[in-house]
């Protein structure tokens, strides 16, 4: 590489540590330790390179963490199918997402392993953990495969670091979380673009292809969808019916805007619109607390069937996690509610989605570890903040020539007195 271009990508990772990415500075001075002891055993460890020029047979992605990382992931995977038909692709992955995966074309084979620094918030079981046996057998099983490439878009030491004691002959990735001596190809990061998914199709750019297309994608079954529909008749629910779906849980407490909190945003919408209301929860979670209404209607699913009732509503009320990113992959525009991390980072790609968030925090992002006794960038932003978004989301909903004259009833109601 030419002098001018290390001097243009060391500009653009000194300025992705700052606009793509929230690092502390104990955890960058572990990464470069960690990075620093590697290094002597890089030609002990690494393979020899493929040639640039040379197509690769097989080729493996990294991306373990949590099911919505799967979904902002899609669009990749779905470009990489496309430029390189002929690849045996391999997507590394936590086996909590196959059910995700299952009806996907995109990769030939899933290797699953519960990474041990991926399996918890704290600290300190991320690396006291049951998993190390199981990590480790994992690494010598790729080295057995020799992957050609290999794709991680985390910008993390660690995942590098899979890639390069994984045997992968050539690693793509980026170096401004260090690790970039793990790696035979340290992409530049593209600035301009910052969203997590984004990060993911520069690697596509970086191999001189065109991106074919940046909208994450779940496909479903008909079978899925007709049972989706049954269910709904089984539950009273006619298809003219307006169907919004709420999601009150997250993985992390500190992502919850609170299930009473998104009660109160239904219950103002029941009021406004003729619509029945999905209150979505976790199976063997206890089911929503609160008076029973003839409007709500609590529903516990398995994740693949979630997906398929999904797509019979008309908008989603969330936080900021999975179901925000599954939403929008099936095609619903969601109302997301975020507090501790960065939309532009992790936001749903939707147009026609809203975030509620209350800005002039200043310490966001805080990597989901609060340093006050609650979140309180979720707690100052008010019902009537979601409710008004939601109102807003439904009455610009097209509903086609068919329903027409359901839209201009909805579109009535919203109107204000007067």
């Amino acid at each position: 590489m030419s002098q001018g271009k290390k001097t243009e990508r060391s500009r653009a990772e000194a300025i992705a540590k700052a606009c793509m990415t929230r690092y502390g500075w104990k955890r960058l001075a572990l990464s470069r330790l960690f990075e620093a002891l590697l290094r002597p055993f890089g030609n002990i460890v690494g393979r020899k390179p493929v040639s640039p020029e040379q197509e690769p047979q097989s080729i493996l992605v990294a991306e373990y963490w949590h099911l919505g990382d799967i979904v902002m992931l899609t669009p990749f995977l779905r470009n990489l199918r496309q430029h390189y038909p002929r690849a045996r692709i391999t997507l590394l992955a936590n086996p909590k997402v196959l059910p995700l995966l299952e009806a996907q074309e995109w990769v030939d084979e899933v290797i699953t392993v519960r990474v041990p620094w991926a399996q918890y918030d704290s600290r300190r079981k991320k690396y006291i953990s049951p998993y190390w046996m199981e990590f480790l057998r994992c690494l010598v099983g790729l080295r057995e495969k020799a992957f050609d490439w290999g794709f991680s878009a985390r910008a993390d030491v660690r995942d590098n670091f899979i890639l390069w004691a994984g045997g992968v002959r050539r690693r793509f990735g980026y170096g401004f979380g260090y690790g970039a001596t793990l790696l035979t190809d340290v992409v530049a990061p593209d600035t301009s673009r910052p969203h997590y998914s984004d990060r993911w199709l520069h690697l596509i750019e970086y191999l001189g292809k065109p991106v074919l297309g940046r909208q994450p994608e779940l496909t479903l079954t008909t079978v899925e969808r007709r049972a989706a529909r049954q269910r709904l008749s089984d539950l009273v629910i006619r298809e003219s019916e307006l169907l919004i779906g709420v999601h009150a849980g997250a993985r992390n407490p500190i992502r919850q805007w609170g299930e009473q909190n998104f009660f109160e945003a239904a219950k103002m919408l029941a009021s406004r619109f003729p619509l029945k209301v999905l209150w979505f929860c976790e199976p063997g979670s206890a089911a929503m607390t609160g008076p029973s209404v003839p409007w709500l209607v609590p529903v516990a699913l398995p994740l693949r069937e979630f997906l398929a009732m999904l797509t019979q509503c008309r908008i989603l009320l969330c936080n900021d996690t999975g179901p925000m990113h599954f939403a929008t992959a099936v095609g619903v525009p969601v109302v997301a509610v975020f507090g501790a991390t960065m939309p532009g980072w992790w936001g749903p790609r939707c147009d026609r989605s809203q975030i509620v968030i209350h800005e002039g925090v200043w310490c966001r992002p805080c990597n989901d570890r609060c340093r006050f006794d609650e979140p309180y960038c979720l707690r100052g932003i008010s019902v009537e903040r979601v409710f008004k978004a939601a109102e807003a989301t439904i009455a610009n909903i097209s509903w086609g020539d068919s329903q027409q004259t359901g839209a201009n009833q909805l579109v009535k109601l919203a109107a204000p007195a007067g």
